[in-house]
């Protein structure tokens, strides 16, 4: 299973008049989370892009359990559990500071070649990177 942890900060303007976070930024946490990961590996988004795949969202899960506050510091927890195919599945939990799990999710991106527009599979210069994280896998 291939898994990192990042933190941030909660910035004011991600919540509401009471100090909430907004249920609509979950999703950016989701994307520090998964960036983070790539970056982490080696293979930053920006470098991604440049060998020609794109990622775009095909699916967004959220399960809100706990509010996060403005100034909590949370910790995002991201994991792919499955070698990708055709498509990654991201896996997310959310935790403040206090180790209170606030949220889980899990999003699903699609590998798309960036000439064509065209679904593809993983490439392998990402399958190569990911692929020691695996004990099994299509690769």
């Amino acid at each position: 299973m291939l898994k990192h942890t990042t933190k941030l900060r909660v910035r004011y303007g991600e919540t509401d008049q009471m100090g909430i976070v907004n249920n609509a930024v979950y999703s950016a946490y989701f994307e520090v989370g998964r960036t983070e990961m790539f970056r982490h590996l080696g293979l930053p988004y920006s470098e991604i892009e440049k060998q020609g795949i794109m990622l775009p969202l095909s699916e967004l899960h959220v399960k809100f359990l706990r509010s996060a506050r403005y100034d909590d510091e949370l910790t995002i927890e991201t994991y792919v559990e499955d070698f990708p195919t055709s498509r990654i599945r991201f896996q997310y939990n959310i935790y403040n500071q206090s180790g209170q799990l606030l949220v889980k999710g899990e999003t699903v991106l699609a590998f798309l070649d960036a000439q064509t527009r065209r679904p593809t599979r993983i490439p392998p210069f990402l399958a190569d990177k990911i692929a020691p994280f695996f004990k099994t896998h299509g690769h």
